[in-house]
């Protein structure tokens, strides 16, 4: 069974438990993954086309469409997302007045549009997690989006003393999961019966 893998999170090249977690399942129930790391829209494309079996870490936000996939409704990874301020910056009160405020995120990774749609200032978009840190520093944004996890994982000590995260706790936590194409839904209730029964084995860690 060929898979479609992404990376919709900021931790490109971490360790993916989810992946594990996938395999696993599919062991269980007698199937071999081919994994495929590939860019969202391709792989969204090729699966709604019956071109791949499945795709694997798409995150549950607004707007996206699945047709011609069955959605296994069980998380394979959650991200809580914080934000991020310049750390001499005071952070907002309330966070409904981040629509006040413009954000930074990277291209390529759709759930920053969640971010660029509440805003009333606009937003800016770069390629790498330390030009988002550059871009609050010079003043061109006010905030990122971002797990702690991809701090830790991303930025150098310098970097990471230049923001903070605001608030006292994540503005939202996200989910990602996997979808079969349509074309195998006969074993589609099976397959998420065995990844809950391994999901529900192993902790969840993520911040």
């Amino acid at each position: 069974m060929k898979v479609a893998v992404l990376d919709y999170d900021l931790d490109s090249g971490e360790d993916e438990p989810g992946l594990d977690y996938l395999s696993e399942a599919a062991e269980n129930i007698d199937i071999e993954l081919e994994l495929i790391p590939l860019p969202e829209a391709r792989a969204h494309r090729l699966v709604q086309n019956g071109e791949l079996d499945g795709e694997a870490f798409p995150y549950d936000i607004p707007g996206r469409d699945s047709n011609n996939m069955i959605k296994i409704d069980v998380p394979i990874e959650r991200s809580s997302l914080w934000i991020w301020v310049p750390s001499e910056q005071n952070c907002v009160s309330d966070p409904q007045q981040l629509k006040n405020f413009k954000p930074v995120g990277l291209n390529g990774i759709p759930y920053f549009n969640m971010f660029y749609n509440i805003s009333e200032m606009g937003h800016e978009k770069v390629s790498t997690p330390q030009q988002m840190v550059e871009m609050l520093r010079r003043g061109r944004a006010d905030y990122f989006p971002a797990s702690k996890r991809s701090v830790e994982f991303l930025l150098d000590d310098v970097e990471k003393l230049q923001i903070k995260p605001c608030f006292g706790s994540p503005y939202v936590t996200i989910q990602s999961y996997f979808y079969l194409s349509d074309k195998h839904r006969a074993i589609a209730e099976l397959f998420q019966q065995e990844l809950a029964e391994v999901v529900s084995q192993y902790p969840d860690d993520d911040d």
